[in-house]
């Protein structure tokens, strides 16, 4: 069956590209860092120029990124709040280090100034820790808010309050399918493009409610008792170069077993049960 397709809008082509954008200024900025403390350490004409150079990449190559995140929120695609923040961050980062980049072109050149050169390598300090927080919210926005901490020991999971990445399943709720066959699968496979943290099509599958009403295609992803007529099961069968396969290409995709696992909870009802991955 054919499909229309849709039609073309620029925010859609140069998006994508902030994700891969993004590592410039970072690059840009921890090279100007480094440069920094060499220049310190070892004075030179050439050190110096070098940090200009490296701090005036990382102001344009923010700005461009920053715009490029702009036209990737657009869509609505990631939580709110979280894309909010990292929106927030980001251009504080933009405008700290445009800040620093201009204090030491006016300090460098006359290379006098303690008030000037203290204010400076302070704002160059806090730079780096916006840059730190903005990095962090989009590695949340991809990954999901535990990206980092997932396959870490469980003594420092319960320090950090992530209790249900050690925590043993319930006894009660081990007897329901949800729990034990099938969060399992859409924690792993669905949540990071349709969880709490991000909503790609306006489709949420962590919660049975919104899975049921679908997202921007129209169709419900869950039709309890009737598989065929649940998104979830006919984009999942979907020929692996089929524009609208789930997962995309690129990701992981469904084995014939958890296929059947999904089918099976359908027909079952797609109960929700006791939920061990909240919302």
């Amino acid at each position: 069956m054919m499909h229309a397709a849709a039609p073309f809008e620029w925010s859609n082509f140069l998006g994508p590209f902030h994700v891969v954008m993004l590592h410039l200024p970072i690059g840009a900025f921890v090279l100007a860092v480094l440069l920094e403390i060499w220049a310190t350490r070892r004075p030179s004409e050439g050190a110096r120029q070098a940090v200009a150079v490296a701090l005036g990449f990382s102001v344009a190559a923010s700005w461009m990124v920053a715009l490029l995140g702009y036209l990737r929120a657009s869509h609505g695609e990631y939580d709110a709040q979280v894309v909010y923040w990292h929106t927030v961050l980001g251009l504080a980062f933009a405008l700290l280090i445009t800040a620093t980049w201009l204090l030491y072109v006016k300090w460098y050149p006359a290379a006098q100034g303690a008030r000037l050169r203290l204010s400076y390598r302070g704002l160059l300090a806090v730079s780096s820790v916006c840059l730190v927080a903005a990095a962090h919210g989009g590695g949340t926005l991809t990954h999901g808010s535990k990206f980092l901490t997932e396959g870490a020991p469980p003594a420092l999971n319960r320090f950090l309050g992530n209790l249900e990445s050690s925590a043993k399943p319930d006894p009660r709720a081990a007897a329901q399918m949800f729990p034990t066959q099938i969060e399992p699968i859409l924690a792993r496979k669905c949540y990071p493009c349709h969880g709490a943290e991000k909503q790609k099509g306006k489709l949420r599958l962590d919660q049975r409610d919104l899975a049921m009403k679908g997202g921007s295609s129209g169709e419900p992803a869950l039709v309890p008792g009737d598989p065929l007529k649940s998104r979830l099961i006919v984009v999942s069968l979907l020929p692996p170069d089929h524009d609208e396969v789930m997962p995309p290409e690129g990701k992981e995709a469904l084995t014939a077993d958890e296929t059947m696992a999904l089918i099976r909870w359908i027909q079952s009802g797609a109960s929700y049960g006791e939920p061990a991955i909240q919302p």
